[in-house]
């Protein structure tokens, strides 16, 4: 975890946006093509690595310390759901599944440990996932928002922590609509950032939750997101023609303040990964919306204070969203 959150960033002559890559170029060869120094690369800035590929476009980095952070928030949410990785009825023999926005790709790596006939494949803008995988799983380097050049006839689309970060929802689900198997199915998880309390606990003045009102308009000024959308995608799936569309919420507690053993072990992991989400974002897209040093400075701190508060009981919404194609 960063202590204390934000990076100065260095003049342009300094790190000139310097680009590496680690992929391993004898993998580079797919059904789509060979993959460019542009997609394999990365971008050094702000003390943290970016990717290369569509440069800009995701505003969290891809290093060490992001994988730290994703890989406790893959095991926080394996544990709220006892062990599970989703929550769509997709059956006891799923032939090819498909996570867009895979990230580190853990969660295609399971999926493909635990369907060993299934074809899993994980696209994502930056080519950090693994070079020795499970037989039945590929990773892409893509762009999710652009043409859909994957396969078809897919029994099972799977997103997380995504859609909150997409410019245009509707092409992206419209695609995955046409090309999933005819009674497929897709299944969305991911944050509502709005923090809530059962006993009023949360003051007005609540630093994270002030830094949620903040991040919603840098990030949809800035890069086009809306980080409402989970508001109202049951029934914009329903309009693009998906059936059988549920959703189930979970109250994500943000800190150790629940008595119960469980929940205050998932507050922990939540607190940790929040706290580190607070330190990514000042380092970058906030900085590059133009506050001052000094003023994120004291956001972060603020926000790093308060979650260790066990008097304020806060939660933030996590949804879990799924809905089916109609069957032929």
């Amino acid at each position: 975890m960063e202590e204390n959150g934000v990076i100065e960033p260095l003049p342009d002559e300094e790190f000139g946006r310097e680009v590496t890559s680690d992929y391993d170029p004898s993998d580079t060869g797919t059904t789509f093509g060979s993959l460019t120094s542009s997609v394999t690369g990365h971008v050094w800035e702000y003390g943290r690595r970016y990717h290369a590929f569509r440069y800009g476009r995701y505003p969290l980095p891809n290093d060490d310390e992001e994988y730290k952070r994703e890989s406790l928030r893959h095991a926080m949410l394996k544990e709220l759901l006892r062990g599970k990785l989703y929550l769509a009825p997709i059956g006891d023999n799923p032939q090819k599944i498909i996570d867009l926005g895979t990230g580190f790709g853990e969660w295609a790596m399971e999926m493909g440990e635990l369907f060993t006939g299934a074809k899993v494949t994980g696209v994502d803008l930056s080519p950090i996932q693994p070079l020795w995988v499970p037989s039945n799983v590929e990773f892409i380097v893509d762009d999710i928002e652009d043409e859909w050049v994957h396969d078809k006839d897919y029994d099972f689309a799977h997103f997380r922590f995504v859609n909150t970060v997409l410019k245009n929802n509707e092409i992206v689900l419209q695609n995955i609509l046409q090309n999933l198997k005819p009674g497929g199915w897709v299944e969305i998880q991911d944050i509502y950032p709005r923090i809530s309390s059962d006993d009023n606990t949360v003051p007005d003045d609540y630093p994270p939750a002030k830094f949620y009102s903040l991040l919603q308009g840098v990030l949809k000024d800035q890069y086009g997101f809306d980080l409402r959308v989970l508001e109202t995608l049951p029934d914009y799936l329903q309009r693009l023609g998906y059936i059988n569309v549920q959703r189930k919420v979970f109250h994500m507690p943000l800190g150790e303040w629940p008595k119960d053993k469980h929940l205050r072990m998932l507050g922990g992991c939540f607190q940790e990964v929040f706290l580190d989400f607070v330190a990514a974002m000042a380092a970058r897209p906030l900085v590059e919306a133009g506050f001052d040093k000094t003023d994120i400075e004291e956001l972060v701190t603020g926000v790093r204070n308060a979650v260790g508060n066990r008097r304020i009981h806060a939660y933030v919404p996590i949804h879990f969203v799924w809905a089916q194609k109609p069957p032929a």
